[in-house]
Formats: C-alpha cells, structure tokens, sequence
C-alpha cells in the first residue's frame, strides 16, 4: 500500500489516481505522519459498502434468530397455567368461590 503526504497529494493527484485505478490497491493520505485518509477505486469502495450491508443483515438475522430461540426455551420452560375464564366470570356474577 502507497502512501503520500497531503502535499504530495495536491501536486501529484492525478498520478496517484492513475496509480489507485492501475494497482486497484488503496493510497494512505497522511498528514504529519499520521494516517487521515484512504483513496480507494470507486468499484472498490461499492464492494466494501456491500459486504458492510450483507454484514450488517446477517448481523440482525443472527440476533433475531437468537432472540427467537430464547424465547422459545422460556416458553417452554413456563409451567401451564390454569384457565382463568371460569374464575373471571365468577367474579362478575359476584361469586369470589373457587371451586377445586
């Protein structure tokens, strides 16, 4: 990977560009020393940003099927509960009583 500093940049861009179409590898823009920026080619950049979406997606079915399969296990780990319809309409004709 090549790199040039800014003032390289603004008196040689277009042989860099030249350079970053030719190679098809990234040039590393720095400024005092330190990395600021990357010229990548254009069809480079678009791969990129899709495998980022693909990431992404298969980063929320992962935790969707996770969260699926928790709730799952929890479903089956809760116990039956009895069928409150009877109690409930009991307790609109003002009978509190249980039957057992």
């Amino acid at each position: 990977m090549s790199m040039f500093n800014i003032t390289e940049i603004r008196q040689n861009a277009s042989k860099i560009i030249a350079h970053v179409l030719k190679t098809k590898e990234p040039v590393v823009i720095l400024q005092r020393s330190k990395p600021v920026a990357y010229i990548v080619e254009a069809q480079t950049y678009k791969d990129i940003q899709e495998k980022l979406k693909k990431a992404e997606h298969y980063e929320k079915v992962i935790t969707t099927r996770n969260s699926l399969q928790r709730l799952a296990r929890l479903r089956s780990e809760m116990k039956k509960q009895p069928d409150s319809t009877p109690l409930i309409r009991r307790l609109r004709e003002g009978d509190a009583r249980r039957d057992e």
